[in-house]
């Protein structure tokens, strides 16, 4: 596992698209705008959905995983719960534009509530310089990704028995999620050597 260089931070991001400044105030504009940048982005790949049943197919996970690789551990927290904080407070950005605190009493709940872990630890791992080469980041994301399906397939058995949860939950997104991760993983390293 390579260690950073001095001089690379973990708002990655940031680095890149905002010049260092000393003003501490023009500090906290660029990190709102960094997350508000990250919560739009995890908005638009939820409506990017196949309507399975009860879990539908999104870029979610891999939006989540790509955010908590790009943008450090505390920064890839930060979007998940705006996103999970604003969605439930009514505006419509989970998937097929649905909103409200009934979701998280939803059969899919366990996967927008394992965002959360997952985005903290893609984005630890990260920051421990599991983003600067492809297979790390592969492998990084692969452990986040299996955070993200333990979370919901547990809350799918609550539902239906743990086969079934297998079948409705895990197995159908087992192809596609590799290949958006594997997608994830070769777009990562490139936004941190841009940092050294």
């Amino acid at each position: 596992m390579h260690q950073f260089e001095s001089g690379i931070q973990s708002n990655v991001l940031q680095n890149i698209f905002f010049p260092q400044v000393s003003s501490k105030s023009w500090n906290c504009v660029q990190q709102m705008l960094l997350i508000l940048a990250g919560v739009c982005t995890l908005a638009i790949s939820a409506q990017l959905s196949i309507p399975f049943y009860p879990v539908p197919l999104t870029f979610q996970s891999a939006t989540v995983i790509l955010i908590g690789l790009a943008y450090g551990a505390r920064y890839a927290a930060s979007v998940v719960l705006v996103y999970l904080l604003s969605g439930a407070m009514g505006m419509p950005i989970f998937a097929n534009f649905s909103f409200g605190w009934q979701i998280f009493l939803d059969p899919a709940a366990g996967y927008l509530l394992g965002f959360l872990p997952a985005a903290i630890l893609s984005g630890y791992l990260a920051e421990k310089g599991m983003a600067i080469k492809i297979w790390h980041s592969f492998f990084a994301a692969l452990l986040s990704a299996l955070v993200i399906f333990s979370c919901g397939v547990f809350v799918l058995t609550k539902f239906f028995s743990f086969n079934l949860a297998l079948q409705y939950g895990f197995y159908p997104f087992v192809i596609s999620e590799t290949i958006k991760l594997f997608a994830v993983a070769c777009c990562v390293p490139k936004f941190w050597k841009k940092t050294n």
